[in-house]
């Protein structure tokens, strides 16, 4: 019996295991991000709003030094957390401009973490800089 046993508890523990190791695996640090500065602001309109799991994401079209349009994607935290900041479903929709502040992406890739967002009225709508360990002004 004790033979049964053991195996049944070791064939849990692989199951378990196997089960949960790409959940495990998938989440990310801040590695791909450029994490020594203080983030760069960027001024643009939204084009969609991802309210989904794992993490909750915003495009956002941005006009560069030449005058082009350049799409940005912004990454918030997941859904629950950024509830408990305040946010929701409903809190941007396409056509809003924002003022964004991010940890750009490595690469010079168009992607950011984002640290804060305000309106063009100075209204903040969400302050992550002090989660993210980067103080904005």
């Amino acid at each position: 019996m004790t033979i049964r046993r053991t195996f049944a508890v070791l064939f849990s523990i692989v199951a378990l295991v196997t089960l949960f190791a790409g959940v495990l695996s998938a989440h990310h640090g801040r590695a791909g991000y450029d994490t020594k500065g203080q983030g760069i602001t960027l001024r643009g309109v939204v084009t969609e709003y991802k309210w989904i799991n794992p993490h909750v994401f915003l495009n956002w079209n941005v006009k560069n030094e030449k005058g082009e349009v350049v799409e940005w994607t912004g990454e918030f935290s997941s859904p629950t957390t950024m509830i408990s900041e305040g946010m929701g479903k409903s809190t941007f929709k396409a056509g809003d401009e924002i003022i964004a502040t991010v940890i750009p992406a490595k690469g010079s890739v168009p992607h950011g973490l984002f640290l804060k967002i305000t309106r063009p009225d100075g209204q903040v709508v969400v302050d992550l800089s002090e989660r993210r360990g980067i103080l904005t002004q």
